[in-house]
């Protein structure tokens, strides 16, 4: 019953991508991308005092779920991070490569939303910012808005179940908090790839 359930949220998935234009740029069976463009709709101001201007082209990065690693009953270990820590980064390497030769190229920022279940989530967010990502939390007063964060949160959840059930080993649904990430293009090429890819 179990792998029923996780087999249809798998299906959903795969037909949500393709009606909201999450797109493949890679046939690399280690890609753990895939992205979307997007035109901005409003000015965005970043906490670092960066502005994302109004209709300006952003690329947003979805994880490719079938090619994350898979957890071991066990949890994460050194090898799990090592492998996601080279496939995070070969992947962001590749779609780099992409967008320089496609009709993105002048794209200049890239923008994630992630949702943490687990309480030391600050553990995460310094990596993060230490990678040059800017990482700020969603907060949500709108009653309406709030209701529709939680049924992201709970698809997110759903998610971990159907791909990798044993990471929710520690993580509690009550605990999530969502995150907006942008990264521009240049810290990636400037930050990321020269200095940490090459330590892989």
């Amino acid at each position: 019953m179990k792998d029923i359930i996780r087999y249809l949220i798998a299906i959903f998935d795969n037909f949500l991508s393709i009606i909201i234009g999450v797109k493949i740029f890679s046939n690399n069976k280690d890609c753990i991308f895939r992205y979307r463009p997007i035109k901005i709709k409003k000015d965005i101001y970043l906490p670092n005092g960066k502005l994302i201007k109004k209709g300006e082209k952003i690329v947003e990065l979805h994880f490719w779920n079938e090619h994350l690693p898979f957890l071991s009953p066990k949890g994460a270990d050194l090898f799990w991070g090592s492998r996601f820590k080279y496939l995070f980064f070969s992947s962001l390497k590749e779609l780099l490569i992409f967008l320089e030769n496609s009709p993105y190229r002048g794209v200049n920022w890239l923008f994630g939303e992630t949702a943490f279940f687990f309480e030391d989530q600050m553990k995460v967010l310094r990596f993060l910012s230490k990678l040059g990502f800017i990482v700020y939390p969603l907060e949500e007063n709108n009653i309406f808005k709030r209701f529709y964060r939680f049924l992201q949160n709970g698809y997110s959840y759903c998610l971990i179940y159907a791909y990798n059930p044993h990471s929710l080993k520690g993580k509690n649904f009550f605990n999530v908090k969502r995150y907006h990430l942008w990264i521009s293009k240049d810290i990636i090429k400037s930050h990321i790839l020269k200095e940490e890819f090459e330590r892989l």
